[in-house]
């Protein structure tokens, strides 16, 4: 038999008070997680604008139904509950100011509490149909954009235009940094062709191809470069990258947002001053340093719609494609992508 320590309280694992002890721990865990998710469940409610649209309807006729209840059916059964509108008025005032106090008590209670770690790490999820205006909103604010991805389908399409009208508007130029895949490296637009051919979105339309891959990333470059010497306050850079991701950022002064190629696929949302917003933008400039940037033997002249003559003159200057394979692009398709750009979303 054991004998117990002088001074040592010693609880039994089948003692009621250890039973107890265990008990109110489990409880507060199971509480913990469950407040934790209710918190996350009305951010998550409150920062979608549809969700807010259905939200707060429900709320309003909650409320109205409340208070047809209090008002006429409860004083048609019992006289004695009939409520003026002005004593109704100051109750609810006494109460909105209690709930004020505790409300603001309670939420720098917690701002106190959280570590700054954590404030500085936050992440959100965007869903598919929010992405479009996300990125779109940014254009007209941020100063500078960097992309990085696969073809920039996208970027050419909207995100380089919408720049190049917001720098006109406020007469300030903008600095655009493009990272796509290098067209030169067969084995690599081979490799990115059969990954969007195993994607749900590379069942229909044009088929992925090596070569389809190629004309695209060509059509994001000539883009870039039409813009560069026909839009003064545009800086733009480019750049080649012999390797591929799943996925693609697009990083604003607001934020960065993360995505991938499919359509129903949502997207990442870091806010500038977060680590993962430093992060991602650091990892764009190591993936300069292992990059070949986009250089141009000098000015060319753009006016209107590109050409096929004017396609080759750029194409050769920056040195895009090799001149003796030209003949395996479709050339026709890159000039309707540069001069009828369509958004993939």
């Amino acid at each position: 038999m054991l004998k117990q320590p002088q001074g040592c309280c010693y609880i039994s694992s089948r003692s009621p008070l250890a039973a107890m002890t265990a008990s109110r721990r489990q409880e507060s865990q199971q509480t913990q997680p469950a407040v934790q998710k209710s918190t996350s469940s009305m951010d998550e409610i409150l920062s979608k604008q549809h969700y807010r649209r259905t939200f707060f309807g429900a709320v309003a006729l909650v409320l109205a139904l409340a208070l047809i209840v209090r008002f006429f059916v409860i004083p048609y059964f019992d006289s004695a509950q009939k409520l003026t509108g002005a004593a109704l008025f100051g109750s609810l005032l006494d109460n909105l100011v209690v709930s004020l106090l505790l409300a603001v008590f309670i939420g720098a209670f917690v701002f106190w509490l959280k570590p700054d770690i954590v404030k500085r790490s936050a992440i959100e999820v965007i869903e598919p149909k929010q992405i479009n205006p996300l990125l779109k909103s940014a254009t007209s604010a941020t100063r500078s954009w960097i992309f990085k991805g696969a073809c920039g389908r996208y970027t050419r399409a909207t995100t380089i235009p919408k720049l190049a009208e917001a720098a006109r508007a406020d007469g300030i130029g903008r600095d655009i940094t493009i990272c796509v895949l290098n067209p030169m490296n067969d084995s690599l637009c081979s490799e990115y062709a059969t990954y969007r051919r195993s994607l749900k979105s590379g069942k229909s339309g044009t088929a992925w191809t090596r070569q389809v891959v190629q004309e695209e990333i060509l059509a994001t470059a000539l883009t870039a470069l039409k813009f560069r010497f026909s839009e003064p306050l545009l800086r733009i850079r480019v750049f080649f990258v012999d390797h591929f991701s799943a996925f693609r950022l697009d990083i604003a002064d607001q934020y960065v947002v993360i995505t991938k190629e499919e359509k129903e696929a949502s997207a990442l949302r870091a806010d500038a001053g977060t680590y993962f917003y430093d992060s991602y933008k650091d990892d764009v400039r190591l993936t300069e340093r292992q990059s070949r940037e986009m250089t141009c033997c000098g000015n060319i002249e753009f006016s209107g719609q590109i050409d096929e003559m004017k396609l080759r003159e750029a194409i050769k200057c920056a040195d895009l494609f090799q001149e003796v394979r030209l003949g395996e692009i479709n050339l026709a398709r890159v000039l309707s992508c540069v001069n009828a750009p369509s958004d993939p979303y």
